[in-house]
Formats: C-alpha cells, structure tokens, sequence
C-alpha cells in the first residue's frame, strides 16, 4: 500500500506529494497532469523490475510518442531538471516469498523508500541516459507511524499492518560519495558496498532472495503496483487450461480466474448492482476443446458469453472479480472509471470500488487484504459520489511557459493536517461540480463533497 509518494523533476510533477489512503480519487480536468502522477507511480514499478533505461522507456512510450528521454524530466521554456527524485512511503507484506520459493519475514512493514537519477545528454560517442545518484531504504518508527498514515484506523488494522522493528536502515547511500550500503536485516555484520557510478538497474531491483527480506518485500510491493488498463477484446477472450489464473492488467484470464475463486454467486450480486437482470455468472468448462468461457444468466434464464457483454458490463464484472480475489492485492490504479458506464449507474461502480479497497476498521487478512485503489477522473458524475477526504483536487499551473501540476487535497480533511498542506478550497470545484445542477443524496454513510460544502455554509449562516 502506497502511503505517500513525494516527486521532484519528474514530467510536469516539478515537485509534489501525495498522500494517499485506502480510496483516493484524483479529480481534474483533462490536461492537468492526473496520468503523469499516475506514471510516477509505474516508472517506481519499473525501476523494481527492470533496468533504468527500460523503466524510462516504457513510461516515454506509453501512449506518446517522445523523442528523448530528456522530456521525462520537467522542462520549462528556459530550463530543465538534471535530477529527479522520489519518496516513497509504503506498508508492505509481513511475509515474502524470493524467486526460489522460499519464504521470510521482513523486519518491519512500514518502509520509506528514496532515489534520485540524474539526465547524461548525449555526446557524440554516448546517447543519452540516466544514472542512479542516490538510493535508500529505511523505515517509519511505530511511534510516528500513526500520524504519518492519516488517515482514519483501527487498533486491529494498526497492528496487523505495522508489524516488527528496526533500527538500522537497509539501503543507504554514503554523503558525498558514489556508493550505496546494503545491510542484512540482522543489526550485526558488516554492510556491503556497492559502487553506482556505473550502475544500470537501481540497488532495490537486484534484489531477489529472504537474505534481506525487508527490501525483497519493498521490492514485492512496487512490483505489484498496477494500472489497469481494461481492453474490450482482453475481458471477451476465453482461457485455454494453461492460462494463467489471475486477471491481468488489460482484463485477460477473467473465465479461468472466477474458476479459481468459485464465487459465482458473490459476484453475480455484486453485478446485479449494475444490472438488476442478473441471476448468476459462471465458467463453462470444455473438457474436450480445454476452453474456459464466461457466461452471465439472466432472470429469465438466457444465458449470454462474455463477448455478447457491453463493455461497461464487462469492465464492472473484471473489477467485481479483482475485487472477491484475496490474492490481488498492491496499489491498483485506474484511470476514468466511468468509460462504458451509464450515469445512472456511477454510483454502482463508485460504491464497488470503494468496497475493493481495505477496509481498515478491521485486521488485514484474506477477507480484507491490503488492496488500494487510486482513480482519476474528470466528471462531475463520480466526483459527486465520493466522499470529500477521499478525493485530490489536480489543478495545472503556469511557471516560464510551462504547464505544471498540483495535487491538493480538500480543505478540512485528513490530508489537510498535514504539515504545510497547500488545500483546495471548496469554491475551487463549485464550477467543475455544477453543484447546482446535482442532488445531495449520501452512500453508505459517507459525506461527499458537496453535503460537506453545504454543511459549511449552513454554519456560517447561524
């Protein structure tokens, strides 16, 4: 779980921090920077798997053509950032599992986790590149863990996410030099060193046995992040039987997934939300042509194939399966979940992805795994049904001819108490949200935007 990410240099995000918490929507109008924040996130994942450049890679090529990795760092008219940096706070897994099986338990599960990268031009014998300036792993006292969290918990959520001790830092980057210091767990040994000046991946990505287990599940963590990225022709497609058995980025493997869990009759109710015609969902399972199909049945007993579904259809039933499926955890990203759907209906899938997050009035376990989920959208439809400490105000602004982000988060709100929070007032959005033009109506207790601002005007008026 992602709890905090600060970003510097990197896109239009010229410096930012974002706190996140179980839920949290990103609301903006288009062309305000919402999916750079987004790729911040999966350029993190990449640097965990992958070398640097390939990490850069596949965020410059993602969507847009870029001629140079240069444009991933911010750019003015008369300037541009040398140095990108990232903060990253998560909560990670009490165990882990290496690339041989094997399993541990890291030290501690609140972890902070840093790195810098410097832009190399190109010369005329060298393309252009980046390097690793400074990496580091430590963690967040128990103390401080609360406050830094925020956001509103139990004591049976607290101590089953905060788990373990430390008082070494893992990863650490030496003052004035080129080498970063990797610790074993234990407090006694002697810290390897390794020398960065040449390094291609980042220290955290080469990581992959229970010899540090700490930053194995760090590692875990980011390489779960995923943004999903729901394809019509990927949630149609039917599995052979030796297709994976979770749901993929792009919708894939949803027949062999729901075969695995056996929760037909769970997510039917969770779709019957959408479509109150729905009496069951299920896998067809052809032994002689080894296929896996997904149906839906409705009341009157007609039974439709997954690719005879509307895309908004099979989008609700992807993440209603995501969701009963304690092994998707991590960060889950999701851009403009309203594609495909019905206004009428918004107010299902807001309500469903709510209910796919962690809930943290109670312990995390496989009834309420540690999932996140983060959406951006730019419609007044969603916004209005979202609670208001949920929801980031995104808002461009103009410095030497560029256009740069902010992320602010609603006044009076958790995020708001935070030590120099810049916060979006309530008249930021009145415009956005045609406030008069929608009703006030609450789902499942929480306050939304506009009752808020509503009870706040009534206050004043007394």
């Amino acid at each position: 779980m992602l709890t905090r990410l600060r970003v510097k240099g990197f896109k239009s995000l010229e410096d930012v921090e974002v706190r996140f918490g179980p839920f949290t929507c990103i609301a903006g109008a288009n062309g305000v920077g919402k999916s750079n924040l987004f790729d911040a996130i999966l350029f993190l994942k990449g640097l965990s798997n992958t070398s640097i450049i390939e990490a850069a890679n596949s965020i410059r090529n993602s969507g847009k053509q870029r001629t140079s990795i240069a444009s991933l760092f911010t750019q003015t008219f008369s300037s541009q950032a040398q140095l990108m940096e990232f903060e990253a706070d998560m909560l990670v897994g009490d165990k882990v599992i290496d690339d041989f099986s094997r399993e541990a338990k890291p030290k501690v599960t609140y972890l902070r986790y840093k790195i810098g990268l410097r832009y190399i031009k190109s010369t005329a014998t060298t393309p252009e590149g980046i390097e690793l300036v400074h990496e580091s792993l430590d963690f967040i006292q128990k103390g401080s863990a609360k406050s830094e969290l925020g956001f509103s918990l139990t004591k049976e959520f607290f101590d089953s996410a905060y788990v373990g001790s430390s008082k070494i830092d893992f990863i650490y980057t030496e003052e004035n030099s080129n080498v970063v210091k990797i610790r074993q767990d234990q407090t006694s040994g002697n810290a390897i060193s390794i020398p960065i000046s040449k390094a291609d991946r980042t220290i955290l990505s080469n990581i992959n046995t229970i010899d540090r287990p700490t930053a194995l599940a760090a590692r875990r963590e980011m390489q779960s992040w995923t943004l999903l990225q729901l394809e019509s022709s990927s949630l149609r497609k039917p599995d052979d039987f030796l297709s994976k058995n979770h749901v993929s980025e792009y919708g894939e493997h949803l027949p062999a997934t729901l075969d695995r869990l056996g929760k037909n009759q769970e997510i039917a109710n969770q779709l019957a939300n959408l479509l109150p015609d729905v009496k069951n969902v299920f896998v067809d399972v052809d032994e002689k042509r080894q296929l896996k199909t997904l149906y839906l049945e409705s009341m009157n007993q007609i039974k439709h194939e997954a690719r005879a579904l509307s895309d908004g259809t099979l989008r609700f039933l992807a993440l209603s399966i995501i969701g009963a499926d304690p092994e998707s955890g991590g960060v889950i990203c999701l851009e403009e979940p309203e594609n495909g759907i019905h206004p009428a209906r918004i107010p299902a899938i807001v309500e469903l992805l709510y209910q796919m997050a962690v809930d943290t009035e109670f312990a995390i376990n496989n009834d309420n795994p540690l999932r996140q989920i983060i959406i951006n959208t730019h419609s007044p439809l969603v916004v209005k049904h979202i609670a208001s400490e949920d929801i980031i105000v995104s808002q461009a602004y103009k410095r030497e001819g560029a256009s740069l982000s902010a992320f602010r988060p609603v006044e009076n709100t958790w995020r708001s108490e935070s030590a120099g929070a810049d916060t979006a007032a309530f008249g930021v959005l009145l415009d956005y949200l045609q406030v008069g033009a929608v009703d006030d109506e609450s789902h499942q207790g929480r306050i939304g935007l506009i009752q808020q601002y509503k009870h706040q005007l009534d206050l004043l008026s007394k």
